[in-house]
């Protein structure tokens, strides 16, 4: 008989399991209490609803707390990561595979690259330009943004590399400030143990940053023979650029200098009985012959076919923690129907209780290894959501998006991207939202576009702009017209618009006022000054007629 060679990657976790006592002694007065205040209800009113439900109200309890028990054990057996029976791995010998890190911080928008160009648009051309040269080479892609994101695994699909460039922005990102050092440390990770390649790491950069983690990830990646090269954008002239905020204007230079001397520090760290062929070097990208000495760095040609193609095998566990995250996710699901179950209307929780699971088994089913991994994925983005780690959640939902465009799953990236979007809105980065609503408004999901239309309401409600949140509010009533919430908010829209028109009308009455009120005092005064020009005139006469006839 096969050994099953049965493991646990993470044992501690099992200790999770501990809490459930706790849990249940909590859960027994809870029911007491509950249950003490559905019976005084039932003595008020035999005919209420809560007396209905008083005669099952043990039973649903006791359903309820067996599911979320068996939900949290599945949960915690998942995370401790256990595995049983084998399976043959492929194991690539030889080759390369370089990391490209790009700055993507506001400083890049400095339009002092060559060509006219901003160093992040320079930095993308130079980019492409350099993966055309080596087309045997596994790439990832990492932002030195906030904490460093992997957007892109290791890959062979040169496609997805350049779409992913094309569409790199200062805006990608929610995440402030810039960390070359923790966006080396993802690089160093995106390359897996499994794969004994000739590993480099790009880094696209002016330089600016906002830590001094450089020259310790340079260290690091000293240590795991790793080579790295700062490719420079910009100039030593500093240059105005907008910040993040959108108002306040800062001044930003190429810092080559404070990379040259990174580069130099790390390198006295191998230079006793290091790897001979290792490189930390800067390179400024406007030099001649920049992009050669690049791939030279890499020794591509070195390499022969052979020793390219040279693959072997080993024997690696089968994780099974997509049985218990499944199982998991469909006794959740479970806890909360039985909630709501009412034994008079059984047929019709049915058929919502198989249509949620049905949607978990989409996300979970053996149909493909991306569908599992991009359901694990917005699991964790949104545990780090409920956590208030943001820029963790927005990196776990821009993976899930990636991954299902590259698998064509539909579905799986229409809820990345509205739960992306939902993360921006929390942040109140309004306008980045709006960008993410704007691609689901046409999805077949009658609740995403009821989402998407309610969300884009309240952004609009924030800026002042009654009229069009009105407008949204009642686009997302038109899907669904019994939520309240939208009813409620579109006539606060519809009042908030009214009291804005009334008080320009206001304004441009008093000002009328005035303007009336200036004319009349104007005419008041014309008067008299006429009526004083009378009397001095016929005093005038008066005089004149006294004086002859005394003369």
């Amino acid at each position: 008989m096969e050994a099953l060679n049965f493991s646990c990657q993470r044992p501690y976790a099992l200790y999770g399991l501990v809490l459930l006592v706790p849990a249940l002694i909590i859960s027994v007065f809870q029911f007491k209490k509950a249950h003490k205040n559905l019976k005084f209800f039932t003595v008020k009113d035999k005919s209420s609803v809560v007396a209905r439900r008083m005669k099952n109200f043990a039973l649903m309890y006791g359903i309820r707390t067996f599911c979320v028990s068996v939900a949290w054990v599945m949960l915690v057996l998942a995370y401790a990561g256990f595995s049983w029976g084998t399976y043959l791995a492929p194991v690539h010998t030889s080759g390369t595979a370089v990391s490209l890190v790009f700055d993507i911080s506001y400083s890049m928008n400095a339009d002092d690259a060559s060509s006219g160009l901003t160093r992040l648009e320079a930095s993308k051309k130079y980019a492409k330009m350099l993966l055309s040269h080596i087309p045997d080479t596994q790439i990832s892609v990492v932002l030195a943004k906030g904490d460093g994101v992997t957007v892109l695994p290791l890959t062979d699909d040169r496609s997805a590399v350049e779409s992913l460039i094309d569409s790199l922005s200062s805006n990608f990102m929610s995440s402030t400030g810039t960390s070359l050092g923790k966006g080396i440390r993802c690089a160093q990770k995106s390359f897996p143990s499994n794969f004994s390649f000739k590993n480099s790491i790009w880094v696209f950069t002016d330089g600016e940053e906002t830590d001094s983690l450089l020259e310790n990830s340079l260290v690091s990646c000293v240590n795991q023979g790793i080579s790295v090269s700062l490719i420079g954008f910009g100039t030593e002239r500093e240059t105005k650029v907008l910040a993040g905020d959108g108002k306040t204007f800062v001044l930003t230079a190429l810092r080559s200098e404070n990379m040259k001397a990174a580069c130099a520090a790390a390198m006295k760290k191998n230079s006793a009985g290091g790897v001979s062929d290792l490189q930390i070097s800067y390179i400024d990208a406007t030099e001649p012959g920049s992009a050669l000495t690049l791939l030279d760095g890499i020794k591509i040609n070195s390499v022969s076919d052979s020793e390219k193609n040279g693959v072997s095998y080993e024997i690696k566990p089968v994780q099974r923690y997509s049985l218990f995250l499944g199982l998991g996710i469909l006794f959740s699901v479970l806890s909360y129907v039985i909630t709501e179950l009412d034994p008079e209307g059984i047929a019709e929780k049915f058929k919502k209780t198989a249509a949620l699971i049905v949607v978990c088994l989409l996300f979970v089913s053996c149909s493909g290894k991306n569908s599992v991994s991009g359901a694990k994925n917005i699991m964790e983005g949104s545990w780090f959501w409920y956590q208030k780690k943001y820029n963790d959640s927005v990196a776990k939902y821009l993976q899930t998006v990636f991954d299902a465009r590259e698998s064509g799953n539909s579905l799986l990236e229409q809820y990345a991207v509205y739960n992306l979007a939902t993360t921006y809105l929390v942040q109140n980065e309004n306008d980045v939202a709006l960008e993410r609503y704007a691609q689901l408004e046409n999805v077949e999901d009658k609740n995403v576009r009821y989402a998407v239309f309610y969300n884009c309401g309240i952004i609009a409600n924030r800026k002042g702009n009654y009229v069009e949140a009105a407008k949204w509010f009642r686009n997302a009533l038109k899907i669904d017209g019994t939520k309240i919430d939208a009813k409620i908010n579109l006539e606060l829209s519809l009042m908030n618009a009214e009291k804005e028109a009334k008080s320009k009308a206001n304004v441009q009455n008093q000002v009328s006022e005035s303007r009336t009120s200036s004319t009349m005092e104007e005419s008041i005064f014309a008067r008299i000054r006429e009526y004083d020009k009378k009397q001095w005139k016929n005093s005038q006469k008066s005089e004149n007629s006294n004086s002859s006839q005394d003369y």
